[in-house]
């Protein structure tokens, strides 16, 4: 990411798929709350849905090196978070350390748009997007910048819906003073289970916008 794109944006950001080893969301049920009732779908249609994480940049604990936990408290009395406390305002849902469904967000978007600077792919040969998850009533809630992925945005075009996780601690912000090949799947994982075990993160499936 440049230093450009870095600035134009709110929180580190990634997009996987739910199956990915640093989630492990692959048998995690996919639930629709309809008109006419609640609609679970079918876990082998959804166990590789797309999946965009969020990362807040400054929150409760974040600091110039990570997530780290506040002097003092425990897991027990963690101070809130304002930017989750909205969100569930808003009717995101807050994740707990076990959990077994994620349920569609009525009126929540993650918009991809391209990148507006298109010399990257010449000299880099790739492209990015932004992405901007967006509340119900159309404003921006966390923007972030990612590699463009075609296989990742065909799978979103084809659900209509992407998975959305948004919080202090998904595993994407490595350790300091180590690298991303040094930082595996399983530390990843647990980091999201702690994010999630802290109250911290939020998360469903939200409708997909492509602006491509």
């Amino acid at each position: 990411m440049s230093s450009y794109q870095f600035e134009q944006v709110d929180d580190d950001g990634r997009i996987l798929f739910s199956d990915d080893p640093g989630l492990r969301l692959g048998r995690v049920l996919m639930v629709l709350d309809t008109a006419e009732g609640t609609v679970t779908l079918d876990h082998m249609r959804t166990c590789h849905m797309p999946t965009a994480l969020l990362e807040f940049r400054t929150g409760v604990g974040v600091g110039d090196f990570g997530f780290v936990m506040p002097w003092g408290a425990t897991r027990d009395d963690m101070p809130e978070e304002p930017q989750i406390e909205g969100a569930i305002l808003f009717g995101m849902r807050r994740l707990p350390a076990e959990f077994s469904d994620l349920h569609l967000i009525p009126g929540w978007q993650l918009h991809e748009i391209p990148d507006e600077q298109p010399k990257l792919s010449q000299f880099l040969g790739y492209t990015y997007s932004r992405l901007e998850l967006r509340t119900p009533d159309g404003e921006i809630y966390s923007r972030t910048w990612v590699a463009h992925d075609p296989e990742w945005t065909a799978a979103a075009l084809r659900h209509g819906n992407v998975v959305c996780l948004c919080g202090v601690e998904l595993g994407i912000r490595a350790p300091y003073a180590m690298t991303d090949a040094q930082h595996t799947p399983r530390m990843r994982h647990a980091a999201f289970r702690t994010g999630c075990e802290l109250g911290l993160t939020v998360g469903g499936f939200v409708a997909y916008v492509d602006h491509r």
